[in-house]
């Protein structure tokens, strides 16, 4: 009868303050380190840094301005994309992925104005290229993973900052189809939804940001060991 009478739901500002709490943390981890890490980290620093300021401009419209801020996803979608494809390329590191990459960034901004004319709007949600953009940088991942275990490159992978970049990619994006299939089917617009799933999108992106913030550092402190060694 007590447990009854206790709530154990967890509030739901609780999951905004820990999505956007890590969010800023990795923006300012970002900040301070992006001069001192490899290419690729300052390219993930740099897609941190822009998801933070896309993020806190979509929060001024809707909260202060009180105008639906589904444009700024539809311009955040492409970006974050780009970003992706150039830490790809990164590690790569070959002219025809360039090109593949380069193809993809097209085809990807090509659907996105087809999806604005035709099915969402900037005044909608951009599920449709979002769960897109999903899918291919899942297939990108499944890519590296192979060039990965080609390489010689690498003694242990376990120790690998592109290893765990890749194991971060591959664990969330699959989530994100799901989370983003789940809302284009409409199931949130009935009358009792199952809306736990958003909520636990924000823990899982948070921590996304968190992980990418801790590679950033650690990228950071294996550069400052090898600059002293030499």
């Amino acid at each position: 009868e007590i447990l009854k009478k206790i709530d154990l739901s967890v509030p739901l500002y609780f999951y905004h303050i820990f999505y956007y709490t890590s969010l800023i943390l990795a923006g300012l981890t970002s900040l301070v380190l992006i001069r001192k890490i490899d290419l690729p980290f300052r390219l993930l620093g740099g897609l941190i840094i822009v998801t933070l300021g896309s993020e806190l401009i979509a929060k001024y419209i809707s909260g202060h301005l009180g105008r639906d801020n589904s444009i700024v996803y539809h311009v955040f979608t492409i970006v974050e994309y780009i970003f992706y494809s150039l830490i790809y390329a990164s590690f790569f590191k070959n002219r025809r992925w360039d090109r593949i990459l380069i193809a993809m960034v097209i085809f990807l901004l090509a659907i996105e104005v087809l999806n604005i004319i035709f099915f969402q709007s900037i005044f909608d949600s951009d599920t449709n290229t979002v769960l897109l953009e999903s899918v291919l940088l899942i297939f990108l991942s499944l890519f590296l993973f192979d060039k990965i275990r080609e390489s010689n490159d690498y003694k242990n992978i376990l120790k690998e900052n592109i290893f765990w970049f890749n194991c971060a990619v591959l664990v969330y994006y699959p989530f994100n189809v799901l989370i983003w299939g789940f809302h284009s089917i409409k199931v949130y617009q009935l009358k009792d939804p199952p809306i736990l799933i958003y909520y636990i999108n924000f823990i899982f992106s948070g921590m996304l940001y968190l992980f990418y913030s801790l590679l950033i550092i650690r990228n950071f402190t294996q550069k400052t060991k090898e600059n002293k060694s030499v």
